[in-house]
């Protein structure tokens, strides 16, 4: 018995061949749908875990001398965060010991109703920029509270935490020990 023989014009094997590779993107679409989906909630989670650590991390304390004093706790990354309120809103801080000033993002500045001044030059960990300078009426973290303090608008600065530095920690002591920054009136 003589078999047929393939026409070179039968398009039946590339029908096959084009199915297959669609079936194939497809798969990996699906597939790479999944991983973007799971990473998007990765994220999300870990801005939520982040977000509610800030509150667990600070309390406020009464020191052996009657004083108040707020203790923080360092989170995963050794950094202290606070949720305070600068101008009668609250903001959330990252503690800077290392830093001189007070530096609020620029979409937290306008939040804040804060207006620009005079343009300088500051060094930062990511290199010089510009910042303008500022001042907020009241700003305050646990029991302790300043008014008319000095800070800058870091145009530069992404995220949702301003930076509290040295002009409003050095007014009271600190004191980090295991993972713990205690903050009191000296």
């Amino acid at each position: 018995m003589k078999q047929p023989e393939e026409n070179p014009s039968d398009s039946g094997g590339a029908d096959r061949s084009e199915a297959d590779a669609s079936r194939r993107i497809g798969a990996w679409m699906y597939g790479l749908m999944w991983l973007l989906l799971l990473a998007g909630a990765v994220l999300l989670a870990q801005r939520w875990l982040d977000q509610r650590s800030i509150a667990r991390e600070a309390r406020i304390l009464v020191d052996e001398y009657g004083k108040n004093a707020l203790e923080l706790r360092a989170d995963r990354y050794g950094q202290y965060l606070v949720t305070g309120s600068a101008n009668g809103k609250e903001v959330s801080f990252l503690v800077d010991t290392g830093a001189s000033g007070i530096s609020i993002p620029a979409d937290i500045a306008s939040d804040l109703g804060l207006e620009s001044g005079r343009s300088f030059e500051v060094i930062t960990a990511n290199g010089t920029t510009t910042v303008y300078q500022t001042e907020l009426a009241s700003l305050s973290i646990g029991p302790f509270v300043m008014k008319n303090i000095t800070a800058h608008i870091n145009p530069a600065m992404q995220g949702d935490f301003a930076l509290l530095g040295m002009s409003f920690l050095r007014h009271y002591q600190l004191v980090q020990r295991d993972g713990h920054l205690t903050i009191s009136l000296p």
